[in-house]
């Protein structure tokens, strides 16, 4: 198993555990902060655990041919999951503050950073996972 379908896999096992806890807290009566750890939450499961398990589970499930063997870990796969874990993490730091703090221009540059970050590690992951995907033939035209 590579070290980075590893580091995928445990980080998106620290996001469940993170986001369970928070939707256990925000069951707590009298957490007057549940409503703004909802979309926190959710970031945490659908980003943090299961798009990372996905990503983790693909790039070891589908390995690199033959003659990629010899660099067992691509750059982009280590950029995937380095962009997608820093736009989360200033997601969760940000997020709350948005109905709090109205117009700020410091959450709304935090989130944007988030934002492309996040879709950056979307698309470093696509090049790396798509030759990994074509039929043989092809693979030995390009």
């Amino acid at each position: 198993m590579p070290k980075v379908t590893r580091w995928f896999i445990k980080a998106g096992i620290l996001y469940f555990i993170a986001g369970v806890v928070l939707a256990l807290l925000s069951e707590v009566p009298g957490v007057k902060a549940a409503p703004l750890l909802l979309p926190v939450y959710w970031h945490m499961l659908v980003m943090g655990w299961i798009t990372q398990v996905i990503m983790g589970v693909s790039i070891w499930m589908f390995p690199r041919k033959h003659r990629d063997r010899k660099k067992r870990e691509s750059l982009l796969t280590w950029l995937a999951f380095w962009f997608l874990n820093t736009g989360l993490i200033l997601r969760f730091l940000a997020e709350p503050f948005i109905p709090v703090i109205q117009q700020s221009t410091s959450i709304t540059v935090v989130i944007l950073l988030s934002s492309i970050l996040q879709v950056l590690a979307i698309v470093f992951y696509i090049a790396e996972i798509w030759p990994r995907l074509m039929q043989d033939k092809k693979r030995k035209r390009s």
